[in-house]
């Protein structure tokens, strides 16, 4: 009782800034990096009828449109991410957001619809922040964000930065939720700050260039990276805290937004990167090497002692990602696929390049969207509910992360389960037969140089994440393709 009564006014003073509905001001300064220059992503046509995008910004972005004053029975719907949201190795024609805007008109077309893609090459989370804050201008009334996977590309420091144990950081999570909490934060760190805070305080954060600076962009790239958990620990942090962000500002402007949990390749896409564990000696070393040419003369005649031997192997060196994607190919031959899957997702875990979303980043989206009440579309599900095992490979993945074109119709398929039963569409009877026709009629509009140059495209995505960039420091130009 007496703990209740002392906390009465704490409580009775949230309960007043919930009635009034007071939001805390949204501080859009990233407290880890900041940018040398943030330029408009869209800029006004010269008969000033639409925004398109910025010629200073194709390097990373295609050219996208729309109408400079929103039609009023528009409903805009702005997607942010990197390249699957752009479509890659292809372009917007075949990305899920270009499936998504012909599904919408076939099922409800007595409203006009509008998709504008905002998906940069390798732009992580913290980069879509300063595009968000521009279409926030231009009366979005949906926001989708799919990010996670370009996480790791650029090099940036945390020096200073501590980690806290989840127990703690859950309960500070739900402390910060409250509103007296950031009614007092406000106070004592507003928004409004002097120029030459500004100034002073840049310093202790990583000044980021203009465009993406991605490490494999360069030659030699590949042996920047090496395993530092301390480091991936932060990164999954400042991704947490820029989904926060992310969110905060859509609501702030009463806007809807949606978080996208996008697949992965697990079957088809070896490590890019392995180390061994940190303890392993040089004998145990040279003992992996001999159980996996065991393991290979075994398979063909006792396939279950060939896993047996790559068992071994893990076990002498558990973190190494090439040892469990072979074990995860020899569960899935043997039909083991709780297994190979477990296999393949370490893999994906313990790759010294991560260039797909790890666990921890997909377990921060989750639990983010759980925080907030963000919506999650569950692509990533639906994409294993129609692999084999459970397991996506290439039937719907071209390479590492990129989804195949059908692979982007999936997506758009279970955005609109999600548009629907958020009821922002209410698609009329049989509607699906009038999408099946514009997207016919869509793909007549394909040209065979479009596939040619989505080919292309792709052997360059090969070699980039292999390491084999041709670009050197100092260069003004030679953007590789990626993620």
């Amino acid at each position: 009782m007496a703990v209740l009564i002392g906390l009465a006014p704490v409580i009775l003073f949230e309960l007043g800034l919930r009635v009034i509905d007071w939001q805390p001001q949204i501080v859009l300064r990233d407290p880890f990096v900041d940018f040398q220059n943030v330029r408009p992503l869209f800029v006004r046509s010269e008969d000033g009828q639409n925004w398109g995008t910025a010629e200073n910004r194709l390097e990373y972005f295609q050219p996208e449109s729309f109408a400079a004053t929103k039609p009023p029975d528009e409903y805009r719907i702005v997607c942010l991410g990197g390249s699957t949201v752009q479509g890659r190795p292809y372009s917007i024609e075949t990305s899920f957001t270009t499936w998504l805007e012909l599904s919408l008109q076939a099922a409800d077309p007595a409203k006009q619809w509008k998709v504008i893609n905002c998906g940069g090459v390798s732009y992580a989370s913290y980069r879509l922040v300063p595009i968000l804050e521009e279409m926030l201008q231009h009366e979005p009334d949906l926001i989708v964000v799919a990010t996670g996977h370009n996480e790791f590309l650029e090099d940036r420091s945390y020096a200073g930065i501590k980690q806290l144990p989840d127990s703690v950081a859950g309960a500070y999570r739900g402390i910060s939720q409250l509103r007296v909490t950031q009614w007092v934060h406000g106070l004592a760190a507003p928004a409004s700050e002097s120029s030459s805070d500004q100034d002073s305080d840049v310093t202790s954060r990583n000044m980021m260039t203009t465009e993406v600076d991605a490490l494999l962009d360069y030659r030699g790239g590949l042996a920047k990276y090496h395993r530092d958990d301390d480091w991936q620990q932060s990164v999954v942090m400042h991704f947490g805290y820029n989904l926060r962000r992310i969110i905060e500002m859509a609501k702030s402007a009463a806007v809807p937004i949606l978080l996208v949990d996008l697949p992965v390749n697990l079957r088809d896409c070896p490590p890019f990167k392995s180390e061994d564990t940190a303890a392993v000696s040089d004998a145990d070393r040279q003992r992996c090497e001999e159980l996996v040419t065991e393991a290979r003369e075994r398979f063909s005649l006792d396939r279950r002692k060939a896993i047996e031997k790559l068992e071994l192997a893990v076990d002498i060196n558990p973190r190494h990602a090439g040892l469990h994607y072979q074990l995860g190919l020899l569960y899935f031959d043997d039909q083991q696929f709780v297994k190979a899957k477990q296999h393949f997702q370490i893999a994906v875990d313990e790759d010294i390049c991560p260039l797909r979303m790890v666990s921890p980043i997909r377990e921060r989206l989750r639990q983010v969207a759980a925080i907030t009440d963000t919506p999650l579309v569950p692509s990533r599900q639906r994409f294993e509910m129609q692999s084999k095992g459970g397991i996506p490979g290439q039937n719907w993945l071209l390479d590492h992360v990129h989804p195949t074109i059908p692979g982007h119709q999936s997506i758009a398929a279970e955005l609109m389960s999600t548009l629907e039963a958020m009821e922002v569409v209410s698609p009329r009877d049989d509607w699906q037969v009038e999408r099946e026709r514009r997207y016919q009629a869509h793909w007549e509009t394909l040209t065979p140089v479009y596939f040619e140059r989505g080919k292309q495209r792709l052997e360059g995505l090969r070699l980039w994440s292999e390491g084999r960039a041709k670009k050197l420091r100092g260069d003004v130009k030679g953007v590789q393709d990626s993620p």
